[in-house]
């Protein structure tokens, strides 16, 4: 089966691997679609906070899949049963690491109610798939993952109604912040970033109140003077940090989103603003306890994930879907698998 690696040097093959070879509690899972992320690109580039990436390894974390097969003790899987987050299993002899692994063409998922009735010790227990509606589009159902991801972390900054919200970024993951600060009662949110068609796409889908194109307005001045009550860094940047904090009302506080670069994090405390919070959140927390909010979130029309992507590439066009990414080209790649859609632009 194919999967796509990180082999150094910020590149990326379409490798061959061996079929996971199943447990009798485990079910094999065709892998649909993944989507191909920021976090991603950081990783072929050896460069996320002070994770040390030994290369080669099997990339992503945002797959989604249907089962194909069930083990004869898998006795709460059934064939359809569509899953995302799915276990990307490569054997040591393969000489590939991985970084979550969901870019391949087959994974799997287990009966874990199973193996705790049959006795399988739990450091057994491999992945977190979840269930996810079988009437998804896979190319949707790769969204879910970061979108529970950016639901729980404004829950985490705690948006309250009436407050100003600044979101420094242009990409989804910044939609999908501005989306939920404004459901969650946000009276005036702003964001600046640095591309015009993305700053436009988050006018036209989120109705922000103000866009700033940072490379050719001053961030302060287009903004007028206005304070924040939050302030989130969907970057990942020391730089924005320090300018988020010097627009903050008093006691505001400046979110930490965007996975900050391994050599780029010193941060010196004297810059920040006084009376003010610095809240970190570069890893997700809590993002399992918003997915069925999120769910029903699409269901009732709240999110449209078609919204969150621009892009459906094949899987064995890897490559070229790292280089929309790092062009900004695409707003957003779903990698597809077999029987998905060639490629081309998402309606």
């Amino acid at each position: 089966m194919k999967a796509v690696a990180a082999v150094g040097g910020g590149r990326i093959e379409v490798v061959e691997l061996p079929l996971p070879k199943l447990e009798p509690y485990e079910a094999l899972v065709r892998v649909t679609a993944c989507g191909f992320c920021a976090t991603d690109v950081k990783i072929i580039d050896n460069g996320i906070g002070n994770l040390a990436v030994n290369y080669p390894v099997i990339l992503g974390h945002e797959g989604v899949g249907e089962v194909v097969e069930v083990g004869p003790q898998a006795r709460n899987l059934r064939v359809g049963d569509v899953f995302m987050n799915p276990h990307g299993r490569v054997p040591p002899a393969t000489g590939y690491g991985k970084m979550w692994a969901n870019m391949i063409e087959y994974a799997v998922v287990q009966d874990h109610a199973a193996m705790e009735a049959l006795g399988v010790p739990r450091s057994a227990r491999v992945g977190s798939g979840r269930k996810l509606p079988p009437d998804l589009a896979p190319a949707d159902g790769a969204c879910v993952l970061a979108l529970t991801e950016a639901l729980s972390g404004v829950r985490n900054f705690r948006v309250a109604p009436g407050q100003d919200v600044l979101v420094f970024g242009d990409g989804p993951i910044a939609l999908a912040l501005i989306h939920f600060a404004r459901l969650a009662g946000a009276r005036w949110i702003a964001c600046v970033g640095h591309h015009d068609d993305r700053l436009a796409r988050l006018g036209r889908l989120a109705k922000v109140d103000a866009a700033v194109n940072a490379r050719t307005a001053d961030a302060k001045a287009a903004l007028g003077g206005r304070r924040f009550d939050l302030a989130i860094d969907a970057v990942g940047s020391v730089e924005v940090i320090r300018l988020a904090s010097s627009l903050l009302k008093p006691g505001g506080t400046v979110g930490v989103y965007g996975v900050l670069k391994a050599k780029a994090s010193t941060l010196s405390l004297i810059d920040l603003q006084n009376h003010t919070s610095l809240h970190m959140l570069n890893w997700p927390h809590g993002a399992d306890g918003v997915h069925d909010e999120l769910i029903e979130m699409f269901r009732d029309g709240r999110i449209r994930p078609s919204d969150y992507y621009s892009h459906l590439v094949p899987l064995a066009e890897a490559p070229r879907a790292l280089e929309l990414v790092r062009s900004r080209e695409a707003f957003r790649v779903v990698l597809t698998m077999g029987g998905t859609p060639a490629a081309g632009t998402a309606a």
